[in-house]
């Protein structure tokens, strides 16, 4: 599955001066499209490789960016002022590509990357060809106790960029050992979170929820059905609202959050790459 034989990385200025950290994986031969990844909450697109790797095999290439506050990307670690912040970002990390790599664009997000995806082509649908969400970040898989949403609201206020542990479990991520051990030793994953941070991805995740009528492009959804994270319940309600007319929605029962990083991972992976293939025919 080693087809990368180019692997290229650079800084992305975003609007407001902060430095992304950008890396694109290419196949051997010209690729067919190009898939962007916006990764999860807490990691950085240098957990991607393998997948990188798949798509290379079958002829795609892959770019991937670290989110703000991610990663080796500028910004305090795990904060984001505002949601919209996410989305300019992705402005310019489109931007940045262009006349560099192969059209159509298709955007990937997994996670928190999920939830920015949406909110992205929600928006800006002009911008790419087809959405393919991984265990989007679309609700809470727990119910969020009305204190802490209470005190995240004026914690968010009043101390906007003060950040939490967590407190989240690893394990819960992938029934493979190696993926759970390389989480917890990775000094690139965060362990907080902000104030604001919480309370811009709720509004985040409320309006996504709200908007899915308009959403008017192919949909691929791949989502795990033994997620800790994010809500299947949610990820089903979305997909049925959503307005595309050309949507799938792929549940992987015993599965844990990151479907792509499972040890059954080639699943998911084969359904991304022939649905994409498909339409590319």
């Amino acid at each position: 599955m080693r087809a990368v034989v180019r692997k290229q990385e650079a800084f992305v200025g975003a609007v407001d001066g902060l430095r992304l950290f950008r890396r694109t994986w290419l196949p051997e031969n010209s690729p067919s499209a190009t898939v962007l990844l916006v990764h999860g909450f807490a990691e950085h697109s240098g957990r991607y490789t393998e997948l990188a790797e798949y798509l290379c095999s079958r002829n795609l290439c892959l770019a991937a960016f670290d989110l703000r506050g991610h990663g080796q990307s500028d910004g305090k670690r795990a904060h984001v002022d505002r949601f919209e912040d996410y989305l300019l970002d992705l402005d310019s990390f489109l931007e940045s590509l262009d006349d560099q790599l192969p059209g159509p664009f298709w955007l990937l997000g997994h996670s928190l990357g999920g939830l920015i995806a949406t909110r992205y082509t929600q928006s800006r649908q002009n911008r790419v060809a087809g959405l393919i969400l991984s265990s989007p970040f679309l609700g809470f898989a727990i119910k969020v106790p009305l204190y802490k949403v209470v005190m995240g609201k004026l914690l968010s206020g009043i101390l906007p960029s003060l950040v939490m542990k967590t407190g989240l479990d690893p394990s819960v991520l992938s029934h493979d050992e190696r993926v759970v051990q390389s989480y917890r030793t990775d000094p690139l994953v965060s362990k907080v979170a902000s104030a604001r941070w919480f309370t811009e991805t709720l509004q985040a995740q409320s309006e996504a929820l709200e908007d899915a009528p308009a959403l008017d492009l192919p949909l691929l959804v791949l989502q795990a059905g033994d997620d800790k994270l994010s809500s299947v319940e949610v990820t089903r309600r979305f997909f049925d609202r959503a307005g595309s007319a050309d949507k799938e929605l792929e549940i992987y029962p015993s599965m844990f959050h990151e479907v792509f990083n499972e040890k059954e991972r080639q699943k998911p992976l084969k359904r991304m790459a022939d649905w994409l293939e498909k339409h590319l025919e």
